[in-house]
């Protein structure tokens, strides 16, 4: 049996709890619970690239680095790039838009996408579905927005994320 512990992006824990076979699930999650540091500051720049219209650009410039710098950050800390928190997100908040009874195109428009297909192929790639299909299937809307990578809860949540 195998079991896993999603942590929020940012989070690091020892190296020596990682390497501890002979815990047993309840202790080795009460370790991660005590042991876990999470970056509050990568976290709120993971958080504003998901939740933002910003570009790289403009949320290194705010957080007073270059863009350069926070992808070497984030390289750092094995997380994937600014660039995919940025595109998971819009490709999130504009999902949330498919049951409203707009056009795609308008949606695209709204959220940033250079054109309908643009969007489409964003969709394809990010949830495996076009958004056309995802509209006609309300439980796929309701799964991608489920909390995960880049559209977690802020407020009060624990280092340690969800099992899987």
């Amino acid at each position: 049996m195998m079991v896993g512990y999603r942590l929020s992006p940012g989070t690091t824990i020892a190296p020596t709890i990682q390497a501890n076979e002979e815990l047993n699930s309840d202790t080795l999650e009460d370790m991660i619970e005590s042991e876990a540091k999470r970056s509050s500051e990568i976290f709120e720049l993971i958080e504003t690239l998901a939740r933002s219209n910003a570009t790289v650009e403009q949320v290194a410039r705010q957080s007073g680095r270059t863009a350069r710098t926070l992808q070497r950050q984030f390289r750092d800390l094995a997380l994937p790039s600014p660039d995919f928190w940025r595109l998971l997100g819009r490709a999130r908040r504009s999902a949330k838009a498919l049951p409203c009874r707009v056009s795609l195109a308008e949606i695209a428009y709204e959220y940033g996408y250079s054109d309908q297909a643009h969007m489409t192929r964003e969709y394809v790639r990010w949830f495996g579905s076009s958004p056309s299909r995802l509209r006609q299937n309300k439980g796929s809307i309701v799964d991608i927005n489920q909390p995960g990578l880049g559209n977690w809860p802020s407020e009060g949540s624990s280092e340690l994320g969800d099992l899987f």
